[in-house]
């Protein structure tokens, strides 16, 4: 939709060539954003077509809104799930709890290799995650190298019996006080 200024001295900025914006480096933007500690989860889909699970491991996840419930997270364009995401399809976030390291360090990886940690039937859930959110892709959104995927949580369970795994300075952590890395 194109918008016309009232007086026809005022400019819009529509046709006016915008220039990227920059920012920091990098570099310096990762080392700055390894100071956040941040969750650990598998964000999982199944193929329609073929059935296969494909996921990759998401430190970028957010609440949006309780009511009704949706979460935001954030895949690299190179994501291994992305091809099979798309508005309306349903993807499964499991928090990983904090002895499945191992898990997010598969997943990191574009051609996962090991024991499949899925559920064999059904939602793509991981036995043993401290969490998971099966939600339906409202809408996906590219910023710069990124998308931004938007979910409402259809369904969502916590095992209370375990803390999270946490990511801080580029390690695997936990949140109990005994661990020599916390």
């Amino acid at each position: 939709m194109s918008r016309s200024p009232i007086d026809p001295h005022i400019r819009t900025g529509e046709d006016e060539p915008r220039e990227e914006a920059r920012g920091v480096e990098p570099d310096t933007f990762r080392e700055a954003l390894s100071q956040w500690p941040t969750g650990v989860s598998v964000v999982a889909t199944v193929d329609p077509d073929g059935g296969a699970v494909h996921a990759t491991t998401v430190g970028s996840l957010g609440g949006v809104s309780a009511d009704p419930p949706r979460i935001v997270l954030s895949l690299g364009a190179g994501a291994q799930v992305l091809p099979f995401l798309e508005e309306g399809s349903r993807f499964v976030v499991n928090v990983l709890s904090v002895d499945q390291n191992w898990i997010a360090q598969v997943y990191t990886d574009a051609f996962p290799v090991g024991p499949s940690p899925f559920a064999e039937r059904g939602d793509p859930i991981i036995e043993g995650a401290h969490a998971h959110l099966v939600c339906s892709a409202e809408s996906i959104v590219p910023v710069g190298s990124s998308r931004l995927v938007v979910g409402l949580v259809e369904d969502a369970r916590v095992d209370p019996s375990g803390g999270p795994l946490i990511y801080y300075r580029r390690s695997y952590r936990s949140l109990d006080p005994s661990d020599p890395e916390r």
